[in-house]
């Protein structure tokens, strides 16, 4: 039986213990192989619920794009993680160990990170191929470190080459951890008691980890292999997780040169080095960010070995040298005063300004970003031009997480367009009216997609004589439910490179637009199609308008004082649900009158205030109805151009729902950073039934 999130589960913590592996290799697992993969993380994460969870990580490693993906759903839990190394984070696990807001090592643990690699076969051509796509991936990955401690991308990627090891207090020197823990109450794993201890032991289990694969029986359905020079076979699958495996045969060629690693306990002088280039750098990134400081200027103060402190003070004073003339703080000269404010934090602003000004805002922090663009916001975001190849630089920056860290498993490009497209999205759903309103009340919340019911309660409340003994007669309560289920539909956005090559800036008016209205019409189909096709009440079995419902004309008619009377008269009459008291009446009046579009002229006559010749000639319910025409009810959608109804905003009878948190349209970036495109999934989440019969009257027509 496949394993799920819930086996990562023990005491309300997520244990992730083993190696790291693909979705698609779990099927090849026998159950007793300690694995974990995405899938299983998400599935806890979610069982968990949204506040704050402490992951427990012991692991080798596996393949990297599985640890990668782990990073990012891990880093977009809504409550954080707080990760807790028991025994190695190496590799891959070392890679999303980096997506924890709170980063803590046991004291025998150990952090192991490298270059990324691989194998392959085929011409010359193939094997130059896949040595820049390992290249590639490794400087992406090498962000995700530099953002989690501080470094500098260039930093990390001779940390990865040399293939380092640390020690707890080495780590979190390095800025790859936080903090060393200890649970004296908790059996830990046994700690690597050396750096050769836990190299060996790395190389053994990518040997045993392909020698178990191999011993696997076929599939029914191989698994897609994730090189083309491999089959769907566990012997051939195993051949392809070496591209992400240790490399545990010295005299095989490999893609990268492994050099001896670093001592796991720097000494004092390396660490306190470390922690002033630390200290220094993320004082001055905000300021870099805004453009307050320039890199060069960090670069001088952290080459001349000044303290932090001092680098403070330096920092100040070149910032204050380059503020306009005119603010002066001299008392009594022009422009005293008080000249800093604070304010929100720097990449926020930056990414406001960028979000703003690509919905064509000019105030707040769009104005210096005023006249942005696709293409020169690719371009901005990919960092200091080393190349006149706008294509490249396009690319770098629609990967780049500079700003983001890749903290929601996507690029800063992506996130910034995705919430361009969000933010557009629900101000064209908000402008959108939505007449089918006119039948619902307010909406309530799924939790999933399940079938929820609408209930109804109600029953025999008539105050009755209390008996001379002073005994109250009781009043019995019963309930009616309907039931209710939302529905997801949506479409995949994709923004092309080509489209930001050529500075398509109309998609960010055109799409939103067209989706707001596609939301509306699904909303407008689902719930008039109630009434156009009479739907039945799971409670009675009934139809909505029914002769036993007391709400549906015995004999069509138009529009006219005289009938719009007799239908108001059955709607006085309609009791209490449950009730069995001939008094107990609902004293419902309806106010809206909804017709389709054929029967909108006698509509608005009717309901339009005149003043008659004669007395006999007075329409008392003029002011009374308000018209609706809605073209969903019509013979052109299948329904009727001659019937009419009278409903009561105070018992609506159509019960609406939004899956919970999902009240309006939204706009989900695909996780994965692709520098050729930006992949968005726009959905609505919508459901609606037929709840109550006695707020609602049909008549036929003629």
């Amino acid at each position: 039986m496949p394993k799920t999130g819930s086996d990562l589960i023990i005491n309300g913590e997520i244990i992730l213990s083993g190696s790291v592996i693909l979705d698609e290799w779990a099927g090849f697992m026998w159950d007793e192989d300690v694995f974990f993969c995405p899938r299983m993380v998400r599935e806890a994460l979610a069982e968990l619920g949204e506040g704050r969870v402490t992951v427990r990580l012991n692991s080798l490693g596996g393949h990297v794009w599985a640890g990668e993906q782990i990073r990012a759903i891990i880093a977009a839990h809504p409550g954080g993680c707080r990760i807790v190394v028991e025994g190695i984070a190496a590799s891959a696990a070392s890679l999303l160990f980096m997506a924890a807001e709170e980063r803590l090592m046991s004291a025998g643990s150990m952090l192991m990170i490298h270059d990324p690699s691989g194998s392959a076969w085929g011409t010359e051509d193939d094997l130059r191929r896949e040595a820049e796509a390992l290249g590639a991936s490794a400087n992406v990955y090498a962000t995700v470190y530099a953002a989690a401690s501080g470094k500098s991308p260039e930093e990390v990627r001779e940390i990865m080459k040399a293939e380092t090891w640390y020690g707890p207090e080495a780590a979190i020197a390095a800025g790859f951890a936080d903090a060393i823990v200890e649970d004296p109450g908790r059996e830990l794993p046994p700690p690597v008691a050396s750096i050769d201890r836990a190299r060996a032991a790395f190389a053994t289990a990518g040997q045993d980890l392909r020698l178990r694969l191999a011993q696997k029986p076929e599939p029914a359905a191989p698994a897609r292999s994730p090189s083309a020079a491999t089959s769907g076979s566990p012997a051939a699958t195993a051949t392809a997780m070496e591209a992400h495996m240790p490399n545990d045969n010295p005299a095989a060629p490999a893609v990268t040169t492994i050099t001896p690693p670093v001592a796991a306990a720097a000494p004092d002088a390396v660490a306190q080095e470390r922690a002033r280039v630390r200290a220094i750098r993320e004082m001055a990134a905000p300021f870099v960010l805004s453009g307050r400081l320039t890199q060069a200027e960090v670069d001088v103060v952290l080459d001349d070995g000044t303290s932090a402190e001092a680098a403070s003070v330096r920092f100040m004073t070149t910032m204050a040298a380059a503020e306009p003339a005119g603010r002066s703080v001299t008392p009594g000269a022009r422009g005293a005063g008080p000249t800093a404010t604070i304010t929100r934090d720097e990449t926020e602003t930056r990414l406001e300004g960028m979000i703003g000004a690509l919905m064509q805002r000019t105030d707040g922090p769009a104005e210096q970003f005023r006249g942005l663009r696709l293409r020169t916001l690719a371009m901005d975001l990919a960092g200091p031009r080393r190349s006149y190849n706008e294509a490249e630089a396009i690319r770098a920056g629609m990967r780049s997480t500079t700003m983001m860290g890749g903290a929601y498993g996507v690029s800063d490009f992506a996130y910034i367009t995705t919430e361009v497209m969000n933010r557009s999205l629900l101000a064209a759903y908000e402008r959108r009216p939505a007449n089918w309103q006119a039948v619902c009340g307010a909406p309530i919340s799924a939790s999933d997609f399940r079938e929820i019911h609408a209930a109804r309660f109600g029953g025999d409340f008539a105050l009755k004589k209390v008996l001379e003994n002073g005994e109250y007669q009781q009043a019995m309560l019963t309930d009616e439910a309907e039931g209710l289920k939302v529905e997801r539909r949506g479409r995949t956005i994709t923004i092309s490179f080509e489209a930001i090559v050529n500075d398509d800036m109309g998609a960010f008016q055109r799409i939103p637009t067209e989706f707001a209205l596609a939301a509306r019409t699904m909303e407008a189909a689902m719930v008039w199609s109630l009434f156009r096709n009479n739907a039945k009440l799971k409670s009675d079995g009934k139809a909505l308008f029914h002769a036993d419902h007391g709400n549906l004309a015995g004999t069509g008619a138009v529009i006219s004082i005289t009938s719009v009377a007799l239908a108001r008269k059955a709607m006085w009459e309609q009791r209490a649900f449950g009730s069995t008291d001939k008094d107990d009446f609902l004293q419902i009046e309806p106010n809206r009158l909804i017709v389709p579009p054929a029967l909108e002229l006698p509509a608005l006559q009717f309901a339009t205030a005149t003043t008659p010749n004669a007395d006999g000639s007075v329409n008392p319910f003029k002011a009374t109805l308000d018209p609706v025409v809605v073209g969903n009810l019509g013979a052109a959608a299948g329904g009727s151009d001659t019937a009419w109804y009278l409903v009561s905003s105070d018992l609506p009878p159509i019960q609406h729902a939004y899956l919970e948190g999902y009240n309006a349209p939204t706009v989900q970036t695909r996780e994965g950073m692709n520098p050729d495109a930006v992949t968005m999934d726009a959905r609505h989440i919508f459901g609606a039934a037929a709840v109550e019969f006695r707020g609602a009257y049909k008549n036929p027509g003629q």
